[in-house]
């Protein structure tokens, strides 16, 4: 009994190891350096001084507001067009296998070769953007990222365009798996396709959806790449979210106090978003 205990052990410590040297420790370390005045000058204990500072500080809630704007449009898009693509796949057509394996193309592709793909793109003079919008649409360019009323919006599509692939296959998986013998009932009892999903399909798949929802929500207020490589959190403060900021202040302006600050914080407003899916899905399922 004791050497199978030994085994069992033995088996569970190697991913044991990875997670407090690769999670619990930096996460702990990162609690420890909020309290500090932690730069390459000094390192003294400061108590709750960084989160004073950080909530007297105006780019902080510029921050917070572009970050909970991202995490809303785009995993607000991403959920619509990923059902809707989710729902398309899920009917029989021919090639159906092809086409499949091109939408997924995005998710596969590292996030730092997307966001250059699209800065380039997003050129203003020789960008395939604004190319299209002269030559189909007769529309003048315009300065995606440079121009504060555009540049949010492209990193978001940015977003959308990788991840969206991501959201409509973990749908598809829940809309294979439905039971087909309650749809059909619906159907035979007089609802339409619009009754159907609105009725049956979104609350039998509640879970998968709030799965799909809760990642997505937590990845995106965690997003860097799209928007360090083509913006830098610019123009101004226009798309400067909580990740970008952390990084100026700790690796621009060496305060790794005040990065860790803000780090612990996006911690908490994720864990808050977190817990409003699972009330308002739980709330669903009690109905």
């Amino acid at each position: 009994m004791r050497t199978r205990k030994v085994e069992i052990f033995a088996f569970i410590l190697p991913g044991l190891l990875f997670l407090i040297i690769f999670s619990l420790y930096p996460t702990l370390f990162t609690w420890y350096t909020s309290f500090r005045d932690f730069s390459i000058f000094s390192n003294n204990f400061n108590g709750l001084r960084n989160y004073f500072e950080l909530f007297k500080d105006n780019v902080f809630y510029i921050s917070l507001k572009n970050s909970l704007l991202y995490v809303i449009f785009a995993v607000g898009f991403e959920f619509i067009i990923g059902m809707l693509i989710a729902l398309l796949f899920n009917q029989n057509f021919k090639g159906k296998s092809i086409a499949l394996i091109f939408i997924m193309l995005p998710m596969i592709i590292p996030p730092v070769v997307s966001a250059l793909s699209f800065y380039m793109m997003y050129d203003p003079t020789l960008g395939l953007m604004n190319y299209i919008l002269k030559n189909l649409f007769h529309i003048s360019g315009f300065s995606w990222l440079t121009d504060p009323k555009t540049a949010i919006w492209a990193v978001v599509l940015i977003d959308i365009w990788q991840w969206t692939p991501f959201v409509s296959l973990v749908l598809l998986a829940g809309l294979q798996y439905l039971p087909k013998e309650t749809l059909e009932a619906a159907r035979i009892d007089g609802a339409n396709s619009i009754q159907i999903f609105f009725s049956i399909t979104i609350k039998l798949m509640r879970k998968i959806i709030m799965i799909a929802l809760l990642f997505r929500t937590v990845e995106a207020f965690k997003a860097f790449e799209s928007i360090f490589i083509t913006t830098k959190g610019g123009p101004g403060y226009n798309t400067r979210t909580l990740n970008i900021y952390a990084y100026i202040k700790g690796f621009e302006f060496m305060k790794f106090g005040e990065a860790a600050t803000l780090a612990i914080l996006m911690l908490f407003v994720s864990s808050f978003l977190i817990s409003i899916f699972r009330k308002f899905f739980s709330k669903e399922e009690i109905k």
